[in-house]
Protein backbone atom coordinates (compact mmCIF):
# COMPACT_ATOMS: atom_id res chain seq x y z
CA UNK A 1 0.00 0.00 0.00
CA UNK A 2 1.17 3.59 -1.12
CA UNK A 3 1.07 6.71 1.15
CA UNK A 4 -1.20 7.98 -0.84
CA UNK A 5 -3.43 5.11 -0.36
CA UNK A 6 -3.04 4.89 2.78
CA UNK A 7 -3.84 8.36 3.45
CA UNK A 8 -6.59 8.44 1.51
CA UNK A 9 -7.98 4.99 3.74
CA UNK A 10 -7.35 6.60 6.59
CA UNK A 11 -9.46 9.88 5.85
CA UNK A 12 -12.50 7.60 4.26
CA UNK A 13 -12.01 5.60 7.59
CA UNK A 14 -12.70 8.95 10.00
CA UNK A 15 -15.26 10.29 7.45
CA UNK A 16 -17.15 7.81 8.63
CA UNK A 17 -16.79 9.16 12.25
CA UNK A 18 -14.94 5.85 13.46
CA UNK A 19 -12.31 6.16 16.39
CA UNK A 20 -8.56 5.86 15.61
CA UNK A 21 -8.47 2.56 17.50
CA UNK A 22 -10.90 1.19 15.46
CA UNK A 23 -9.51 2.79 12.02
CA UNK A 24 -5.60 1.76 12.75
CA UNK A 25 -7.13 -1.92 13.49
CA UNK A 26 -9.08 -2.00 10.56
CA UNK A 27 -5.64 -0.99 8.48
CA UNK A 28 -3.39 -3.47 10.45
CA UNK A 29 -1.06 -0.59 11.73
CA UNK A 30 -0.33 0.29 15.36
CA UNK A 31 -1.61 3.36 16.70
CA UNK A 32 1.40 5.08 17.18
CA UNK A 33 2.42 4.41 14.22
CA UNK A 34 -0.22 5.69 12.54
CA UNK A 35 -0.16 8.74 14.50
CA UNK A 36 3.61 9.28 13.29
CA UNK A 37 2.67 8.61 9.94
CA UNK A 38 0.14 11.15 9.80
CA UNK A 39 2.05 13.84 11.95
CA UNK A 40 5.32 13.40 9.47
CA UNK A 41 3.32 13.69 6.28
CA UNK A 42 1.79 16.93 7.60
CA UNK A 43 -1.53 16.05 9.19
CA UNK A 44 -2.53 17.46 12.64
CA UNK A 45 -5.03 16.49 15.18
CA UNK A 46 -7.43 19.13 15.15
CA UNK A 47 -10.95 18.97 16.89
CA UNK A 48 -10.68 15.33 17.04
CA UNK A 49 -10.10 15.12 13.64
CA UNK A 50 -6.64 14.59 11.29
CA UNK A 51 -6.19 17.63 8.88
CA UNK A 52 -3.51 18.50 6.47
CA UNK A 53 -1.66 21.06 8.03
CA UNK A 54 -1.85 23.55 5.33
CA UNK A 55 -5.63 23.65 6.47
CA UNK A 56 -5.42 23.79 9.49
CA UNK A 57 -3.31 26.89 9.43
CA UNK A 58 -5.58 28.55 7.18
CA UNK A 59 -8.04 28.24 9.55
CA UNK A 60 -5.91 29.36 12.43
CA UNK A 61 -5.11 32.46 10.24
CA UNK A 62 -8.79 33.63 10.42
CA UNK A 63 -9.42 32.45 13.86
CA UNK A 64 -6.29 34.81 14.60
CA UNK A 65 -8.01 37.61 12.80
CA UNK A 66 -10.68 37.00 14.89
CA UNK A 67 -9.38 36.83 18.17
CA UNK A 68 -7.53 39.55 17.50
CA UNK A 69 -10.25 41.95 16.65
CA UNK A 70 -11.92 40.46 20.11
CA UNK A 71 -9.10 41.33 21.96
CA UNK A 72 -8.67 44.26 21.11
CA UNK A 73 -11.88 45.37 21.34
CA UNK A 74 -12.01 43.83 24.80
CA UNK A 75 -8.62 45.66 25.90
CA UNK A 76 -10.63 49.02 25.06
CA UNK A 77 -13.63 48.05 27.21
CA UNK A 78 -11.37 46.88 30.15
CA UNK A 79 -9.96 50.04 30.08
CA UNK A 80 -12.77 52.60 30.06
CA UNK A 81 -14.27 49.97 32.97
CA UNK A 82 -10.61 50.48 34.72
CA UNK A 83 -10.88 54.03 34.86
CA UNK A 84 -14.53 53.56 35.67
CA UNK A 85 -13.67 51.53 38.75
CA UNK A 86 -10.36 53.60 39.19
CA UNK A 87 -12.54 56.42 40.67
CA UNK A 88 -14.35 54.76 42.86
CA UNK A 89 -11.31 52.63 44.24
CA UNK A 90 -7.82 53.71 43.67
CA UNK A 91 -6.51 50.68 44.82
CA UNK A 92 -7.96 48.08 41.94
CA UNK A 93 -5.58 47.21 39.48
CA UNK A 94 -6.67 45.57 35.83
CA UNK A 95 -6.35 41.93 35.79
CA UNK A 96 -4.18 40.49 33.00
CA UNK A 97 -5.43 37.25 30.70
CA UNK A 98 -3.24 34.37 31.43
CA UNK A 99 -1.99 32.49 28.10
CA UNK A 100 -0.35 29.35 27.30
CA UNK A 101 1.95 28.88 24.59
CA UNK A 102 1.94 25.25 23.70
CA UNK A 103 4.68 23.79 21.05
CA UNK A 104 3.53 21.21 18.07
CA UNK A 105 5.42 18.50 20.12
CA UNK A 106 3.03 19.28 23.32
CA UNK A 107 0.24 19.48 21.08
CA UNK A 108 0.96 15.75 20.11
CA UNK A 109 1.23 14.33 23.14
CA UNK A 110 -1.76 16.41 24.80
CA UNK A 111 -3.39 14.80 21.67
CA UNK A 112 -1.51 11.21 23.04
CA UNK A 113 -3.13 11.89 26.31
CA UNK A 114 -6.55 12.43 25.16
CA UNK A 115 -6.57 9.47 22.83
CA UNK A 116 -5.50 7.20 25.64
CA UNK A 117 -8.35 8.44 28.05
CA UNK A 118 -11.15 8.23 25.35
CA UNK A 119 -10.11 4.52 25.84
CA UNK A 120 -9.93 4.67 29.72
CA UNK A 121 -12.77 6.84 30.07
CA UNK A 122 -15.55 3.61 29.06
CA UNK A 123 -13.57 0.83 31.93
CA UNK A 124 -15.91 1.06 35.31
CA UNK A 125 -13.65 1.01 38.31
CA UNK A 126 -13.55 -1.53 40.49
CA UNK A 127 -15.64 -1.07 43.56
CA UNK A 128 -16.07 -3.65 46.83
CA UNK A 129 -19.26 -5.22 47.00
CA UNK A 130 -21.68 -3.79 49.45
CA UNK A 131 -22.65 -6.17 52.60
CA UNK A 132 -26.76 -5.05 52.63
CA UNK A 133 -28.13 -8.09 53.10
CA UNK A 134 -25.78 -11.16 53.31
CA UNK A 135 -27.02 -14.45 51.90
CA UNK A 136 -24.90 -17.67 51.72
CA UNK A 137 -25.26 -20.76 50.25
CA UNK A 138 -27.59 -23.26 51.22
CA UNK A 139 -26.07 -26.03 52.34
CA UNK A 140 -27.64 -29.26 53.96
CA UNK A 141 -26.09 -30.57 57.65
CA UNK A 142 -24.37 -33.15 56.54
CA UNK A 143 -21.25 -34.20 58.30
CA UNK A 144 -18.35 -35.66 55.54
CA UNK A 145 -17.36 -38.99 56.78
CA UNK A 146 -14.42 -39.72 54.59
CA UNK A 147 -12.70 -37.84 52.09
CA UNK A 148 -11.79 -38.30 48.47
CA UNK A 149 -8.64 -36.52 47.12
CA UNK A 150 -9.26 -35.90 43.23
CA UNK A 151 -7.78 -33.77 40.19
CA UNK A 152 -9.77 -32.24 37.90
CA UNK A 153 -9.82 -29.90 34.82
CA UNK A 154 -12.10 -27.15 34.68
CA UNK A 155 -13.24 -24.51 32.48
CA UNK A 156 -11.05 -21.75 33.68
CA UNK A 157 -13.94 -18.67 33.84
CA UNK A 158 -15.87 -21.61 35.38
CA UNK A 159 -13.51 -21.77 38.18
CA UNK A 160 -13.07 -18.31 38.81
CA UNK A 161 -16.69 -17.76 39.35
CA UNK A 162 -16.67 -20.74 41.56
CA UNK A 163 -13.59 -19.15 43.62
CA UNK A 164 -15.30 -15.77 43.87
CA UNK A 165 -18.25 -17.35 45.07
CA UNK A 166 -16.61 -19.20 47.80
CA UNK A 167 -14.92 -16.31 48.76
CA UNK A 168 -17.85 -14.53 49.15
CA UNK A 169 -19.60 -17.49 51.40
CA UNK A 170 -18.81 -18.64 54.95
CA UNK A 171 -18.21 -22.61 53.82
CA UNK A 172 -15.47 -24.30 52.15
CA UNK A 173 -14.82 -25.14 48.66
CA UNK A 174 -14.65 -28.61 50.02
CA UNK A 175 -17.95 -28.04 51.69
CA UNK A 176 -19.66 -26.14 48.71
CA UNK A 177 -18.37 -29.10 45.74
CA UNK A 178 -19.76 -31.67 47.62
CA UNK A 179 -22.97 -29.81 48.17
CA UNK A 180 -23.16 -29.25 44.43
CA UNK A 181 -22.35 -32.37 43.10
CA UNK A 182 -25.10 -34.09 45.73
CA UNK A 183 -27.42 -31.23 43.83
CA UNK A 184 -26.33 -32.75 40.75
CA UNK A 185 -27.07 -36.54 41.78
CA UNK A 186 -30.26 -35.91 42.96
CA UNK A 187 -31.22 -34.08 39.71
CA UNK A 188 -30.07 -37.11 37.55
CA UNK A 189 -30.75 -39.84 39.67
CA UNK A 190 -32.36 -41.65 37.36
CA UNK A 191 -29.36 -42.37 35.17
CA UNK A 192 -27.63 -43.94 38.09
Amino acid sequence: MTGNERIKIFMQLQNKNLKFQDIADKMEIKPQTLRSYLNKKGYKLTNGKYELKDDIDDIKEEKKQIEFNEIKNTKVEKKENVKKNNTKRKTQKPKRDKKVNLTPEDMDKLCEVYDWYLQVRDVKAIKPKTKTSKKDIVIEKNNIDELKSTSIRVDKKIWEDFERLCSNSSFTKQEIITQALKNFLKENKHLL
